[in-house]
């Protein structure tokens, strides 16, 4: 009985402890499912999230700290975007997995960088992307 009811305090801190995010994102014409995962330790890896393109879907490990999780779903973003705009396409500069992972994990840190020291950046674009 009361390993019953410690597996639901467990689960209701969990559900507390998590993360909101949107379950959507646009990127080009797709709309791209964001998914929360368990990680599974039967294929553990270092990735924390993964971009699916035939699913349209990006997968996120549920229990990442909130920095893992901003800097996993940029990453997974940026790979989103690599993908709709033809650069991993064959011949194109990211057409190799290395290559493209490479540069999209460069410039997720360096991004999330620039974000986290400049607490103003975010909100200047957001107020300037739409002027004209």
């Amino acid at each position: 009985m009361d390993k019953g009811l410690r597996s639901l305090q467990e689960e209701k801190e969990e559900k507390e402890n998590m993360i909101k995010c949107p379950t959507k994102i646009k990127v080009g014409y797709k709309d791209i499912t964001i998914e929360f995962i368990r990680s599974d330790f039967a294929k553990q890896t270092d990735s924390y999230g993964e971009y699916h393109h035939r699913a349209n879907k990006i997968e996120i490990q549920q229990d990442l700290t909130p920095q893992d999780f901003a800097n996993t779903l940029l990453h997974e973003v940026l790979h989103a975007v690599a993908y709709e705009m033809s650069l991993t396409q064959e011949g194109n500069i990211l057409s190799k997995d290395s290559n493209e992972e490479i540069v999209v994990n460069s410039i997720t840190n360096g991004l999330l960088t620039v974000i986290k020291d400049n607490s103003w950046f975010l909100k200047i674009l957001q107020e300037n992307i739409d002027k004209k």
